[in-house]
């Protein structure tokens, strides 16, 4: 009698109190949150209290609360979503919009999209800023809208690629693009050595797409193009670039073993500057994209299948109708220490992309353009290049250079002083950190990059990523559980997990999602407010573009000094200024820090209270 007296109050004092109406303390984590509950005169304060804290804590992170503000907007969502989920599709592909997603997205996005064919304004809310630029951007008062390309790096554009770069304000070629583009043009092989977020990629891939879109108009269509990359994801990248480039239904990306020489599997776009992909009237992918691996399975099977994907004399043409054969990430798809071992009794097994490139060189007797890339790029990575091509040890391709003059005479100086420096250093815009830790266990460098992230990211708006090297120990689920623990916002995410999706189209959609873009550069306008907390491991970041990217927490050591350039060039990208921080032991700190001269960069020790102020 005396339990239900209590609850029949305490329902009262639910009914009577509004959630508003309550003074909460400024808890600053959830421990601090439990102790207040518990210290609560009444067991019934306490339960309402709970109560309480759920409810906002609900409402907070409603995933569906979408609302612009736009009474406009809302009133349409309202109307539509009255109607059926097919219904919305089938008007959504009617006005060439994307159909993927839930039904109130459907609705928000028709009835964005119909705000702004009407009154051309867009709607103010973060999605319609990211999604209505892709397929119908908005000009804005007293903004003139980018004006297509006619050249770039002194040669000719298609329509496609002219919008494309123009519509993502590329006016002028990086001076990695300025070198290379005109001697690639030409068929000379090379070696793209650049630091990252240089404009690599666009570097290597228009010379291609122009030429297939040469071939493409003439009608006199010969030949294939290979790009081998490390990981899929970082493929799935290259393609949505490739995608908007090439001629349509010209690009494949190979993320699984498959039959290369089909005709069954393309991809699809939905984009408006003259490289649309549509399912009637594709021609024959020419230029294959994905993991070496894949390719190397789609080629030569993998062991476990009963016969390769591609037939033996399908495969023994492509192979030797290939003209361009890239190498993205080199360093990572070849064994540049191979040679130093050859006194070992264990028999080192060829990579996927030597096995690859050797079979395309022999079979295409050395017409094939042989085009590498990298940030770190020594002298062991060139004899191997050399070996797997069939060339004399000495008679690698040419490496090049942005700004060449200039770094042979940092190079020239910096050998002259008593230490070896390096061709590609780390962005000047990005900034280093050290976060020395008392001891090397992994609860304590857990726990001290636990205290980093909240220090920087107390307004939730700061794009983090958090790299685990291999040194650390640490498991990438283990770490996004201790922080789901130590209640880290925004909530931890694994990198790989937000990339994955089912079927080729689709992973490259939520790659130009995650990276910003549309497929060449960025998206317009950062949205101030929407941060993300991305975890993976050190092995898996090679290559990737994250847009806006602001801070990269790294917890260990880097492997190497190679390997921390590629993961510090992650952010301060395009001359955006970036931060790294790096979170290890003692004894750690002092070889990060050695790692200076050699980078030429300085690294900044501080302490975990100091990340604040940064």
């Amino acid at each position: 009698m005396f339990t239900m007296l209590r609850l029949s109050l305490l329902c009262s004092l639910w009914v009577l109190l509004p959630v508003d109406g309550f003074v909460h303390a400024p808890f600053t984590s959830p421990c601090d949150k439990r102790l207040h509950i518990l210290a609560s005169s009444t067991p019934e304060q306490a339960a309402l209290e709970r109560t309480v804290s759920q409810l906002e804590r609900l409402r907070l992170r409603s995933p569906r609360d979408e609302s612009t503000g736009d009474p406009d907007v809302e009133r349409l969502v309202v109307e539509y979503l009255q109607q059926a989920a097919n219904t919305l599709k089938q008007e959504l592909k009617s006005r060439d919009l994307p159909t993927r997603g839930r039904k109130p997205d459907l609705a928000r996005r028709l009835a964005e999209y119909e705000i702004q064919r009407k009154t051309g304004r867009v709607p103010a809310s973060a999605r319609a800023a990211e999604t209505i630029s892709e397929w119908a951007p908005a000009k804005g008062d007293g903004e003139e809208s980018s004006e297509p390309l006619k050249a770039f790096s002194g040669i000719p554009l298609s329509k496609a690629a002219g919008t494309a770069l123009g519509n993502a304000n590329f006016k002028n070629p990086s001076p990695i693009q300025s070198a290379a583009i005109p001697r690639l043009v030409n068929g000379e092989s090379m070696i793209i050595h650049a630091q990252t977020g240089s404009g690599k990629t666009l570097a290597y891939l228009l010379p291609i797409t122009e030429q297939l879109w040469r071939e493409h108009d003439s009608e006199t269509e010969d030949g294939y193009g290979m790009i081998l990359l490390p990981t899929r994801e970082l493929a799935a990248q290259v393609a949505g670039i490739a995608a908007v480039l090439a001629p349509p239904g010209t690009v494949r990306m190979v993320s699984y073993p498959s039959n290369l020489m089909s005709d069954g599997v393309k991809e699809r776009g939905e984009l408006e500057n003259g490289g649309r992909l549509d399912a009637e009237g594709r021609s024959t992918p020419r230029l294959f994209i994905g993991s070496a691996k894949s390719i190397m399975g789609s080629l030569y099977g993998n062991g476990k299948m009963p016969a390769p994907p591609t037939t033996k004399p399908e495969a023994k043409y492509l192979l030797q109708k290939t003209r361009w054969i890239v190498l993205d990430e080199v360093d990572r798809l070849l064994d540049a220490n191979r040679g130093k071992s050859s006194s070992s009794s264990k028999k080192k097994h060829e990579k996927p992309a030597a096995i690859v490139t050797s079979a395309v060189a022999r079979l295409s007797y050395g017409r094939v353009q042989v085009i590498s890339a990298s940030a770190t790029v020594g002298r062991g990575l060139k004899r191997e290049l050399s070996r797997i091509l069939g060339l004399s040890p000495k008679e690698w391709p040419s490496v090049v250079r942005g700004n060449d003059t200039m770094q042979e005479e940092e190079f020239r100086s910096s050998k002259s002083s008593g230490h070896l420096g390096r061709a590609v250093t780390i962005p000047e815009t990005v900034k280093n950190y050290v976060v020395a830790v008392d001891t090397s266990s992994v609860g304590k460098l857990l726990t001290s990059a636990f205290y980093v992230l909240r220090s920087l990211n107390k307004d939730k708006s700061r794009r983090i990523l958090l790299v685990l090297t291999k040194g650390s120990g640490i498991s990438i689920q283990n770490t996004i559980g201790a922080l789901k623990h130590f209640g880290c916002q925004p909530d931890p995410k694994s990198l790989l997990d937000v990339l994955e999706a089912d079927g080729t189209d689709k992973l490259i959609e939520v790659h130009r999602q995650v990276s910003g873009a549309t497929g060449v550069g960025e998206a317009g306008e950062r949205v101030q407010d929407e941060g993300y907390l991305l975890v993976t491991g050190e092995d898996t970041i090679r290559g990737l573009h994250l847009d806006g990217l602001d801070v990269v927490v790294v917890v260990g050591r880097a492997h190497g000094p190679d390997e921390y350039t590629h993961i510090a060039g992650r952010t301060g990208r395009a001359g955006r200024a970036g931060k790294v921080i790096n979170v290890v032991s003692e004894r750690h700190a002092s070889a990060v820090k050695a790692w200076e001269k050699m980078l030429n960069s300085e690294f900044y020790q501080i302490a975990v209270d100091d990340v604040a102020l940064l």
